[in-house]
């Protein structure tokens, strides 16, 4: 998955847990105004039943009272029932108000409701006709009102008694539910956010754990392209962002690779023409030794005199053994300089530094020629892992800008030395210093870049030291400088030996 889905993937699981928590508190919302209006509605019937009550009997006395005075009672009757049909067209209303909130039929509700209407309703027309005034002649019973409170009691109060039960039990459920409902909404409050929270640390653990140790293994291949460790490639993984980024960084590499190749080649042809020179004027003595050795045994022979002294012969003698030692000077130093043209992988095989130092200071005696003495002190350290032939052209390089940073015409003040040391397990470590003119700070940090140089146009090409730096990195080793204007330079390379592996 890419880095877009798995950052939308957590936005919608962020928007869903929202959406249920939010859909969890709109309902819990919704059932405490729903039981809010139920409980409201019970006690309001309740109040209403137990209102019914109190009335008819409030309606007892005014009709005893109206009797006494002698007044009509009709009139009491028709604000009673007006008041019942008023009291139980509310109970209605209620009826269906609840039947809404809860979804369930209330027909048994509403016949009871009917049938103590009903028996109310008689009951005031009997308890009014018991009240009617009388004639003159007649005297009101005393037993009057009780009569009509038996009546009541017989007819209307086990009504009214079953219905006030009923919203009792109506309001004792709805309480039950409302407290089952807050202790759900209760453990819903905690539950649920807690639920949330570890879904979304564990999914963002999911895609930022292994994004984190994707983008610390790019930089890590990013780092060591940058090294010069080009044949490091970057784990390319799946096919999402990161991935087309490694696949990115892998052809760069490749390019960069074939780039630095082209770069060491180009440095070692300079490297070769800058050993023309030394190497023409090395090939001349051997080659006058040669040539004059020859001309002379060629010239004894000639002549063709017999016998020849003891002193003659030896003569003779010494001189073709010259011509003869001319002439291996002559192929050893054509074996050198075949060396430097090789393009051997520098991170194979195996190199003595002492010899490869040896052939070097050969190398490039001519530019040390005038200007300092070179002193090697490599002997004694184990081989290192690299090629010779690479190795030879990073000390080359280094001992011919040191010799140049020198000035002609003190050779026995100056010096180059080179002094190879075990500085720790499986590493060695070559310092090549010079008591040169050194160099300044603003310059030291850019040395290593390609194509900078501070020689004039036509004397260099500003490659040699990237390409000593891109060598020994590809070894496995390091190369870095000190030095300190006016009193010379020091490299290190730091290689790791041939055992280290």
């Amino acid at each position: 998955m890419t880095i877009r889905g798995k950052v939308l993937l957590f936005s919608a699981v962020a928007f869903a847990l929202t959406a249920v928590m939010g859909v969890a508190l709109m309902r819990g919302t919704s059932l405490g105004r729903r039981f809010r209006d139920l409980s409201a509605q019970a006690y309001e019937q309740r109040f209403t039943l137990s209102q019914l009550r109190g009335e008819s009997l409030v309606y007892l006395d005014a009709l005893q009272l109206a009797q006494g005075a002698g007044r009509d009672t009709r009139a009491l009757r028709a604000a009673q029932l007006r008041r019942i049909e008023s009291h139980f067209a509310r109970f209605r209303i209620l009826a269906q108000q609840e039947e809404a909130l809860e979804g369930v039929s209330r027909e048994e509700e509403e016949e009871e409701f009917q049938e103590l209407e009903q028996e109310l309703l008689l009951w005031t027309e009997h308890s009014e006709a018991r009240f009617r005034p009388l004639p003159v002649q007649l005297e009101p019973r005393e037993s009057q009102p009780r009569e009509a409170i038996d009546e009541f009691g017989r007819r209307v109060e086990p009504l009214l008694e079953r219905a006030l039960a009923r919203e009792q039990e109506e309001v004792r459920r709805l309480v039950l539910s409302s407290e089952r409902v807050v202790r759900s909404g209760r453990i819903a409050a905690v539950a649920v956010p807690l639920m949330s929270v570890g879904l979304m640390f564990a999914l963002a653990s999911t895609i930022l754990v292994p994004l984190n140790r994707r983008l610390r293994s790019l930089l890590e291949g990013a780092e060591r392209i940058g090294r010069g460790e080009f044949n490091s490639a970057l784990p390319e993984g799946t096919r999402d962002e990161l991935g087309t980024l490694a696949r990115g960084f892998n052809q760069m590499a490749r390019e960069l690779e074939a780039s630095n190749a082209r770069l060491v080649q180009s440095a070692r042809l300079a490297a070769l023409g800058q050993t023309v020179a030394s190497v023409g004027h090395e090939i001349n003595n051997p080659l006058a030794y040669v040539i004059n050795n020859l001309a002379y045994a060629h010239e004894e022979v000639r002549q063709g005199r017999e016998p020849r002294s003891e002193q003659e012969r030896q003569a003779l003698l010494e001189a073709l053994a010259d011509a003869r030692e001319g002439a291996e000077r002559v192929r050893f130093i054509v074996q050198d300089l075949k060396s430097v043209t090789r393009t051997e992988d520098a991170g194979h095989g195996v190199a003595d530094v002492a010899a490869v130092v040896r052939t070097v200071a050969k190398m490039a005696a001519h530019e040390l020629r005038g200007r300092a003495r070179l002193v090697s002190d490599c002997e004694g350290v184990p081989p290192v892992q690299g090629n010779a032939t690479r190795l030879a052209q990073v000390f080359l390089n280094l001992v011919v800008n040191a010799a140049h940073a020198i000035a002609p015409g003190s050779p026995e003040r100056n010096e180059i030395r080179v002094v190879a040391r075990l500085s720790a397990p499986g590493r060695v470590t070559v310092d090549v210093q010079d008591t040169g003119a050194g160099i300044p700070p603003e310059i030291l940090e850019r040395i290593f870049e390609p194509f900078f140089t501070t020689k004039p146009v036509g004397e260099g090409t500003g490659l040699g030291l990237a390409v000593c730096r891109n060598i020994i990195t590809a070894m496995g080793g390091t190369l870095s400088v000190e030095s300190t204007p006016g009193h010379g330079t020091t490299f290190r390379l730091s290689l790791p030996t041939a055992s280290a592996d």
